[in-house]
């Protein structure tokens, strides 16, 4: 049985893609940690990890993610994040400010509509945000002085008016995501 790795997440705005890849070289400098950096096209909103899902599993999980309602919201960025925190990062993002409320509406129809095809709930709390890179291996970094590049990157607001179903391929030179469906 064939199994495809997917994850369900609005796409980035193109504008903040377009902004963000031109900040990236700067982001970079004077960094000694190791960091996977996002690759502009791949930038998305995650609303929900799937994991690897058997191929006719995905029928169903198109059932689902087609009766749930897609707003068209604005966003606004709310400046740089690290999960788990800056001491000790392993995942560098972008928050959002306006528009959290809806994106983690439709998190939250996800989560419930797919609850009844045996996917296991997220144990965390909806936290809306676009990954930049991931740390993957530390060194000593002023991480706030990275945080402080962040901030400084404009990104105008924007609408999100639609999510994907993705699938994701790990390859050594990273994932390359393309897009099953698109739910509008």
């Amino acid at each position: 049985m064939k199994k495809i790795r997917t994850f369900i997440a609005h796409p980035a705005p193109e504008e903040w893609i377009e902004i963000i890849g031109e900040a990236l070289p700067t982001l970079r400098e004077g960094l000694n940690s190791r960091v996977s950096w996002v690759k502009p096209e791949n930038m998305h909103f995650t609303l929900k990890f799937l994991g690897s899902v058997e191929e006719e599993k995905l029928t169903g999980v198109d059932q689902v993610l087609k009766n749930i309602p897609v707003d068209n919201f604005k966003i606004s960025a709310a400046g740089a994040g690290f999960f788990p925190g800056p001491e000790n990062p392993y995942t560098i993002w972008i928050g959002m400010a306006e528009g959290t409320s809806q994106f983690c509406s439709t998190a939250a129809a996800v989560e419930t509509g797919l609850k009844g095809l045996g996917f296991r709930p997220n144990k965390k709390s909806c936290h809306a945000h676009l990954t930049l890179g991931r740390v993957k291996r530390q060194a000593a970094d002023d991480w706030k002085a990275l945080a402080e590049k962040i901030n400084h990157i404009e990104l105008p607001e924007a609408h999100l008016s639609m999510f994907n179903l993705y699938k994701s391929v790990l390859t050594p030179d990273g994932p390359v995501y393309s897009v099953l469906k698109k739910y509008s």
